[in-house]
């Protein structure tokens, strides 16, 4: 019981710090939003303006969606990062890490490990957090995810043995729709505080970073197993899905001039066009398409 309380005081706490700090940014992001400017991969560079009616897919935290393209860089004045002089040297202790541990590791993970049991272990751990799912869809007054992800963790745990496998979206059609605590703050409007570079987990902010910790503290994985045991479980959730990015990793780092900045641009980009996203989706109410039929006269 006593456990169960300190768990829950932790997230209060939590949620108060997320507050905090996003509203500190929340206006300044807000005034921002509207000084978008061209640049090629966020390095500064400026670049033509985009003249195409041309549809593009984005992947964004609510999918993947279809939009013109219009802005597709922002300034460096845009990005919050006011604890640069801390991120840096975490940064550079990071690179160290994934270079001589973590990348190579990663690298022989993914020659070794089957293709099949790479999507099995990928979509047991997807399972494995469907009531964290359920839990932030009902925090956002969405009851019809809500829902679906109890079923879809109802179905898959027992029919898809564990989760190892999806007959929810392959029997029944239930599609998954992943939300975290982030997602939930951002709905309320929280926002995202400051950019920060966590140590061994990377690019993040204060709100996302504060969801990733939340959620490790309250994942189902710990009211199943007791420690060590459960930190060995989510530190091999977190390697499994970092794996297939090593490469992609090194090779950015690469060819970056200053790989501080392209990540943080890279990271702040998606961050700030999905808050633009979302925004826009709630100006812009849906309208309906009406069919009028003119009136000729012979």
């Amino acid at each position: 019981m006593d456990y169960s309380r300190g768990k829950f005081s932790s997230l209060v706490l939590l949620v108060i710090l997320s507050c905090l700090a996003g509203c500190a940014s929340k206006n300044a992001l807000e005034q921002n939003q509207g000084q978008g400017q061209l640049f090629q991969s966020g390095l500064g560079q400026p670049q033509a303006s985009i003249e195409s009616n041309d549809l593009v897919e984005v992947e964004t935290s609510n999918g993947v969606v279809a939009i013109t393209p219009t802005v597709v860089g922002y300034t460096d004045s845009q990005f919050d990062d006011p604890f640069e002089s801390i991120n840096r040297p975490v940064f550079a202790v990071n690179h160290v890490v994934y270079t001589w541990v973590l990348n190579p590791l990663a690298k022989g993970y993914t020659t070794v490990m089957p293709d099949p049991v790479e999507a099995a272990v990928s979509q047991f751990f997807s399972n494995l957090r469907e009531p964290l799912n359920a839990v932030n869809h009902l925090l956002q007054a969405n009851g019809s995810d809500m829902g679906s992800s109890l079923g879809r963790f109802l179905i898959n745990s027992t029919i898809g043995i564990f989760g190892l496998f999806d007959p929810a979206q392959a029997w029944f059609e239930i599609e998954p729709k992943k939300a975290t605590l982030n997602d939930t703050l951002s709905s309320w409007d929280l926002g995202y505080g400051a950019y920060v570079v966590l140590p061994i987990l990377g690019q993040s902010d204060v709100r996302n970073g504060l969801s990733t910790l939340t959620e490790s503290a309250f994942a189902p994985v710990t009211f199943v197993s007791e420690p060590p045991q459960t930190q060995y479980i989510q530190a091999y959730d977190g390697f499994h899905e970092f794996a297939p990015r090593a490469t992609s990793y090194e090779t950015l780092y690469q060819e970056s001039d200053d790989p501080y900045v392209f990540f943080r641009n890279m990271y702040m980009q998606t961050l700030l066009r999905d808050k633009e996203y979302q925004d826009k989706q709630k100006q812009e109410p849906e309208t309906k398409a009406v069919t009028v039929e003119a009136n000729t006269h012979d």
